[in-house]
């Protein structure tokens, strides 16, 4: 519980923020805070905590867990939407805001919350193989399928190349533990320590809480599968095959997070139903400080 009031503190901080300040300054200093994680604190979590990790299949599981979820989740938006005649723009708008889950601005905060540093190695495999990978290539090729540009898959494969967290995963899977020099692994500790605060923050300063009035139907369905079907059906296979160990609960939380920033941001710049997916995103971050922990405590029972 101190946990999850410390998190609510920094998000709240950063939503008092974004009503006190004007909208440039605003957007300036969370486009410098998402900078921050992603480029400093994210790849110093990885070194930190990745190094020694067993190859095994507790390190397939969260993978498997990530994909299996996206694949599920796309094959269910394009069904129901085809069935209740949505437009191909909403269509797209769902398809970048119900598949896909915010596993690093808020999967990490989480993670360490409920589970301490112990889940957070399942955390970043989910994060980095599972809903970046996806993203940075499966996600890119539907963006140009729905928004009408030119799919670029030498582009998608040099921006996941390049990409500080991806570049500080594979370094880290080749290091052992206590392999990086002691001068760094200090400093390190300090910035990964500063990814929940900074990411809360940044969170807070970006919500927007517009309800869409003419798309209740497929926001409460985006919502309703994102936050409670998805982690529920992962939850449901595990029981079944017998797996409970921390992988298994770990990929099950992860999926439960809320609708991805950045998956949602790029549907917006498209212009899929920019005002529905800030929508999904904003009740989406604001909801999952609820549902989250019902997540959790459901999956400790079952597994």
């Amino acid at each position: 519980m101190g946990s999850i009031l410390l998190l609510l503190s920094f998000f709240a901080l950063g939503f008092y923020l974004r009503r006190s300040m004007g909208e440039r300054l605003r957007l300036d200093i969370a486009l410098r805070l998402n900078r921050y994680v992603v480029y400093v604190a994210l790849p110093s979590l990885v070194l930190v905590y990745l190094p020694g990790l067993k190859m095994d299949r507790s390190i397939l599981l969260p993978v498997l867990s990530a994909w299996g979820i996206f694949l599920l989740s796309v094959l269910l938006v394009l069904l129901v939407a085809r069935l209740a005649r949505w437009s191909r723009p909403l269509t797209g708008a769902l398809l970048f805001t119900v598949p896909l889950g915010n596993t690093s601005f808020l999967g990490v905060p989480f993670t360490l919350a409920f589970y301490g540093s112990s889940g957070l190695p399942f955390t970043l495999i989910y994060d980095q193989i599972g809903s970046f990978l996806i993203l940075s290539t499966v996600g890119i090729f539907l963006l140009a399928a729905y928004s009408g540009s030119r799919f670029d898959p030498r582009g998608a494969l040099w921006r996941m190349l390049r990409f500080p967290a991806f570049i500080a995963l594979i370094l880290a899977l080749f290091l052992d533990k206590g392999q990086l020099p002691a001068l760094l692994q200090t400093p390190l500790s300090w910035l990964a320590a500063s990814l929940s605060p900074a990411a809360m923050i940044a969170v807070g300063l970006q919500l927007r809480l517009a309800f869409p009035r003419h798309e209740r139907a497929p926001f409460l369905f985006a919502l309703a599968v994102k936050l409670f079907l998805a982690p529920l059906v992962l939850l449901g296979l595990f029981y079944l095959l017998g797996l409970h160990d921390l992988a298994a609960r770990v990929s099950v939380f992860e999926a439960a997070m809320a609708p991805m920033v950045s998956s949602s941001t790029l549907a917006i710049l498209a212009g899929l139903e920019a005002e529905f997916v800030a929508s999904v995103l904003g009740y989406g971050i604001l909801a999952s400080f609820m549902t989250v922990p019902a997540i959790w405590w459901m999956t400790e029972a079952v597994l």
